[in-house]
């Protein structure tokens, strides 16, 4: 009958199946989703609907084929590995997001749901750091600084932070953090292009939502 069905229906049931990924893989829930309903008719896809364990199977399959992601996958994954890593490690969150997003895609979305494994990554990357700080001789600079974030990368954040305040008063600083993941030259299109900036701050509030209810 999938042929008879009006797209409005496929959309209906994408947008079902998108929810259900989020709550699963929120990081890559739009990319997830697009693997999953590709290549599926909608009486395949209302099977993933019904069945959670099969839904989680093929959710960590997608995962598995993003083995060379485009720079929206790394962005999605850089927003959500911040804000979780700056629930454990506020200090020197930038360094250590940027070591974790070495990291292969499927190990990195499975430390996203799973805080213990995160947590002892993030203390063995915090850990690695000092260590080569120490190493370069760096011991007098202050653990608060972020030192991976070059100035011109500092003062993007400030445009960017002035630029969304207002439509995000409480969270602009953790969104700001959670942006400044993404390539300089990307940055410098996002402040130019006002929609864009919007669209790539929806996309971040998104994220923190998704993982802040997982959290509760």
């Amino acid at each position: 009958m999938d042929s008879g069905c009006l797209p409005e229906t496929r959309e209906v049931l994408c947008e079902h199946l998108r929810v259900k990924v989020c709550y699963i893989n929120p990081a890559l829930a739009d990319q997830v989703t697009d693997i999953l309903a590709g290549d599926r008719t909608n009486t395949e896809i209302i099977d993933l609907l019904k069945s959670d364990t099969l839904l989680e199977e093929n959710v960590e399959k997608a995962v598995a084929s993003l083995s060379e992601p485009d720079s929206e996958v790394r962005e999605s994954l850089g927003m959500a590995l911040f804000h979780s890593v700056s629930i454990l490690e506020s200090e020197l969150c930038a360094q250590v997001t940027g070591m974790l997003l070495e990291l292969p895609i499927p190990t990195i979305t499975q430390l996203l749901n799973n805080e213990e494994a995160l947590n002892e990554a993030v203390i063995k990357a915090r850990g690695e750091y000092l260590k080569y700080i120490q190493n370069e001789g760096h011991t007098d600079v202050p653990l608060a600084s972020p030192i991976t974030l070059s100035k011109e990368k500092e003062e993007l954040g400030e445009v960017i932070y002035e630029k969304i305040v207002s439509k995000y008063p409480q969270e602009a600083a953790k969104l700001t953090g959670m942006l400044l993941q993404m390539d300089y030259k990307d940055l410098l299109r996002v402040i130019a292009e006002p929609e864009l900036l919007k669209k790539k701050a929806e996309l971040a509030f998104s994220v923190l939502r998704a993982e802040g209810e997982q959290h509760h």
